[in-house]
């Protein structure tokens, strides 16, 4: 996605097109690393015994705790993340299996943003409870933007593969 400026370019375009140039590959492996880093953490019992109480509380995922363990729990879920993080980032080499991570990172954040409604003590009792957020519900809230971002990276590698499609036809 390399957009190269038309001759005769001010500064401020010119400005204006390295930040639209580099803004794609921040966003992707931005996430890329977030989504590794906390899969990598979820192989911790402390962070799967930290994630446990929204689990728990999930109606989707709550059942899960009768059939594995906590620990297994979490390194089940570190693995999922880690590869939606790899399949976000080969998006360069392999557009469509970067929409199949576009597709699961989406699921994975509308997943996480059903916590906010499910796990009890998101709102912070002390100052009136919600939409005053304790540390659990700020935490999850970065997941509206996360989520957001993965939207937009899907629709991004929805068009790779379709241009790379499109090129392939052309004689």
């Amino acid at each position: 996605m390399l957009r190269i400026p038309p001759t005769g370019a001010t500064a401020d375009q010119l400005r204006g097109s390295r930040i639209t140039t580099i803004a794609p590959y921040f966003a992707r492996y931005g996430l890329a690393i977030v989504l590794a880093w906390f899969g990598a953490m979820k192989f911790t019992s402390y962070e799967s015994q930290g994630i446990s109480h929204w689990v728990a509380n999930s109606p989707f995922l709550g059942w899960l705790y009768d059939v594995i363990s906590i620990d297994a729990f979490g390194r089940m879920n570190g693995s999922i993340e880690l590869t939606v993080a790899a399949l976000i980032a080969v998006k360069p080499w392999f557009p469509k299996l970067s929409v199949v991570g576009g597709v699961l990172a989406s699921l994975f954040f509308m997943l996480t943003l059903s916590f906010m409604v499910t796990t009890p003590g998101v709102g912070e009792a002390s100052a009136g409870g919600f939409p005053v957020l304790s540390a659990d519900g700020e935490f999850l809230m970065k997941d509206i933007a996360n989520l957001g971002l993965a939207l937009w990276l899907l629709a991004d590698s929805v068009e790779a593969t379709r241009k790379r499609a499109n090129d392939a036809k052309a004689p």
